[in-house]
């Protein structure tokens, strides 16, 4: 996949469960290009039991993107990190990548990093971090909302419905929660 690395900082805000998500995703990808020369793509799902790892081999690039889709769909978890090799542009031209994209349930986007890195006489030379390589449609369903807001409408139907409330009226809000 060909992605661009934007210079400057960014600012990324994660969960600590998508931290460390994100941080198994690159030392896991690392690992297998080091040991075996490739690497299946494969996700880190973020789930309310921990954390689901599971590969996605695929004849194109469609059959990988499809399995990771069918996996978040049926899923639904919190937040996700899709890992693949590519390729990232950079000033000096294009760079082998490990690539991460990761959202979380709701999020309009998912973000994509990039850690470059050259093999020369089989040995892996990788960057010392990840960079920003710019953002791509997140991978859960369409309308998918977050699971906080569904928490708290669930909890505003029920506190209706126990005042006795004849309107039962369900009230909706989005909650952002830092953690």
């Amino acid at each position: 996949m060909n992605k661009g690395i934007a210079s400057g900082s960014f600012e990324l805000m994660l969960t600590d469960s998508m931290r460390v998500a994100l941080d198994h995703a690159f030392a896991d990808a690392r690992e297998c290009l080091e040991a075996d020369g490739g690497m299946v793509p494969f996700s880190v799902l973020c789930t309310s039991d921990g954390f689901d790892v599971s590969e996605h081999p695929g004849e194109t690039v469609d059959d990988v993107y499809a399995s990771m889709k069918a996996l978040v769909a049926r899923e639904m978890p919190e937040a996700y990190v899709f890992s693949y090799d590519g390729f990232v542009e950079v000033v000096g031209g294009r760079e082998e990548a490990i690539i991460c994209e990761v959202a979380r349930r709701g999020d309009e986007q998912a973000t994509i990093l990039a850690q470059p890195y050259t093999v020369s006489d089989g040995s892996y030379e990788f960057a010392p971090s990840f960079a920003y390589a710019g953002e791509t449609p997140q991978l859960y369903p369409s309308g998918t909302r977050p699971i906080v807001s569904g928490l708290v409408a669930l909890a505003a139907e029920r506190e209706a419905a126990a005042k006795g409330d004849a309107a039962n009226e369900v009230v909706e809000a989005t909650v952002e929660v830092a953690e």
